[in-house]
């Protein structure tokens, strides 16, 4: 044994053998040590953002500099949380007052909704200022053409600790994408009978009114969000602390970062890996299958065989990391072959794959994500299916042990079966050694993208 390998790796979760997380006060804080980034201009000159808001767009930008200001002060390890609101407070005082002349700048009808959250979160930074508490709030989601906002608490999964999350996102909705959203939306009662027959029994959604997703392009970014590894998807209410919504749950998707991760990414990383990959289906086909699949990902999480009781039982001994770990796992894989159901393309198969070679470079011990994408690489290993595949249409073999690892998952998860669980660690190991012999790789490629504005 290295006996000067970190502790933290030498400790690991009693079932799937995971390290155990070790949060870190690193900012800004990235997925792995030493990764390599690109850098992609989003909206240029504030084209975009000009567009939106032509009387007021300069407020947002001087907004976006206080609150990146905000999130550069945080330095939890040496700052206790009331001399940080201390240093902070002038600078949320600043931030409430640029959403307050922007609100009273922008006087266009398609801007209203902008206009009244930009008023809301005023007022609560205002207040946190004073308090040190969020006031709730009620959002509502994007409508079609029409700009979005939200300044306030925002949880982005990283692991480093902060006194306050704190983010701006505002974002224009993409018609054109969204109809991919629909169309899988529009096959939801033909894919419950395709869930079924994976499960091998009759199924239910846990969810009563299932969460809506909501494509839109980031037009401006500030804070939590521009800290770190960025995330393409932000989930409302679940990570903006102190909210509700008005309706069902959202996701809201930022499909030009999407985009721009994927071309410069995860498709890189498949070429390079496999270059006759290179020429099966261009951009727009890999993007639309990818947001038909995240779709068929984000409605899987709520699929449970009928007989299952409330919220199911875990098998014995499972950490909340590995469940974690298990169910992205499952829904990533339930969500595919649900998706190739209906839309059986092999630009499917190769979004899928060149996302799984991206997710795998980060620690899997930090992001359940990423511990799914080395679950299902090993089980594809181990099922036969060279990675990257040589055949585009890889998924038509792969399907049937596909559907064995969902039913697997399903029983660890919520059957409280151990019966599949050494396979499934097997499998992870299995994942892990390949992601491991993927390092320079992952040296020659960029796994993640930094943006500037403007």
């Amino acid at each position: 044994m290295n006996t000067t390998e970190p502790q933290a790796v030498l400790t690991r979760t009693p079932v799937l053998g995971v390290p155990v997380r070790q949060p870190t006060t690193a900012s800004p804080y990235w997925h792995r040590e030493q990764p390599l980034v690109a850098v992609t201009h989003v909206d240029p000159d504030h084209a975009g953002l000009r567009e939106q808001f032509p009387r007021s767009w300069h407020h947002l930008v001087r907004l976006k500099g206080l609150i990146d200001g905000i999130a550069a002060l945080e330095a939890p390890a040496a700052v206790g949380p009331a001399l940080h609101l201390q240093r902070i407070s002038p600078l949320l005082t600043a931030a409430a007052h640029e959403l307050l002349q922007f609100a009273e700048a922008e006087q266009a009808e398609h801007s209203r909704e902008a206009v009244a959250q930009a008023r809301i979160a005023a007022d609560r930074l205002l207040h946190y200022a004073f308090t040190q508490e969020w006031k709730p709030v009620v959002l509502r989601q994007p409508e079609p053409d029409r700009p979005w906002l939200y300044c306030g608490p925002l949880s982005t999964w990283a692991m480093h600790t902060v006194h306050s999350p704190l983010a701006l996102l505002v974002v224009l909705p993409r018609a054109d994408l969204q109809s991919e959203i629909e169309a899988v939306d529009a096959r939801l009662p033909e894919i419950q009978p395709v869930v079924a027959r994976v499960l091998g029994s009759g199924v239910k959604s846990v969810q009563q009114v299932n969460p809506t997703m909501q494509i839109a392009d980031l037009l401006l970014a500030g804070g939590e969000s521009r800290v770190g590894h960025k995330n393409f998807a932000h989930f409302f209410p679940l990570e903006a602390p102190g909210s509700t919504v008005d309706g069902s749950e959202f996701t809201v998707v930022f499909a030009n970062v999407h985009t721009s991760r994927l071309e410069r990414c995860s498709l890189k990383l498949l070429g390079r890996l496999q270059p006759s990959a290179a020429g099966q289906g261009d951009l727009d086909e890999v993007l639309r299958a990818s947001l038909r699949w995240f779709r068929c990902h984000d409605l899987a999480h709520f699929w449970r065989r009928s007989v299952v009781d409330g919220s199911g039982r875990p098998a014995p001994g499972l950490t909340p990391f590995e469940q974690m770990t298990l169910e992205e796992t499952y829904a990533d894989v339930l969500g595919l072959l649900s998706a190739v159901s209906f839309f059986p393309t092999p630009s499917l198969g190769k979004a899928f794959i060149a996302e799984l070679l991206r997710y795998l470079s980060r620690r899997h011990h930090h992001f359940a994500d990423s511990g799914a994408a080395a679950l299902a690489a090993g089980w594809l290993i181990e099922s036969g299916i060279s990675l990257p595949p040589t055949d585009a249409h890889w998924l038509d073999k792969a399907e049937p042990r596909l559907e064995e690892l969902a039913d697997c998952l399903h029983g660890a998860l919520w059957d409280a079966d151990p019966a599949h669980l050494d396979a499934l660690r097997a499998a992870l190991a299995v994942g892990v050694s390949f992601r491991e012999d993927l390092t320079e790789l992952f040296q020659l490629i960029p796994t993640d993208l930094d943006y500037i504005f403007g």
